[in-house]
């Protein structure tokens, strides 16, 4: 009698697991690259001998060497503040974004940052709302920063820009 607990079909299934369990991931290919335009975004790979990607509904699977980017998102603190309301609207914004304060801001100031965290504008704030033109921004998400005087920090928001 065999003292071994597997045995058939389910012995080659034990062993194919335990074997494809200890290998890395690996890719044989003759060459690959990553170019962007715009908003696209593209890495391949030539030579891979499978890439599938089936999806159904919001969920999608790749399958092979090339993974799509994780979407990694920030959350931003909100201090409390004694300077009154201040809002944005409309959000998403697709022409303009207005910056309103529910008191006369003075000497206030407001920042604009891209996904990347690169500034892309900045300014003084003119009066209760202050209007700011989104049109030479692509599409995406933004953080608007507002300073107070002496430049303190008063409140964060996350900004989403649809054309």
């Amino acid at each position: 009698m065999n003292n071994f607990p597997l045995q058939g079909p389910l012995a080659l299934i034990a062993f194919v697991t335990v074997t494809a369990s200890c290998v890395g991931q690996s890719v044989l290919s003759a060459a690959g690259g990553t170019h962007e335009a715009g908003p696209t975004h593209i890495t391949y790979t030539i030579g891979e001998p499978v890439i599938a990607t089936v999806g159904s509904g919001a969920s999608q699977l790749t399958q092979g060497f090339n993974q799509p980017w994780a979407d990694i998102g920030t959350a931003v603190d909100d201090p409390g503040t004694n300077e009154g309301s201040i809002n944005v609207y409309p959000n998403p914004a697709s022409h303009s974004l207005n910056l309103a304060f529910s008191d006369n801001p003075v000497d206030h100031r407001f920042e604009l940052f891209d996904a990347l965290g690169k500034r892309v504008m900045d300014g003084r704030v003119q009066g209760t709302i202050t209007e700011l033109n989104m049109e030479p921004y692509a599409s995406g998400g933004y953080f608007l920063r507002v300073f107070g005087p002496q430049d303190s920090f008063l409140r964060s928001f996350k900004i989403s820009v649809n054309h």
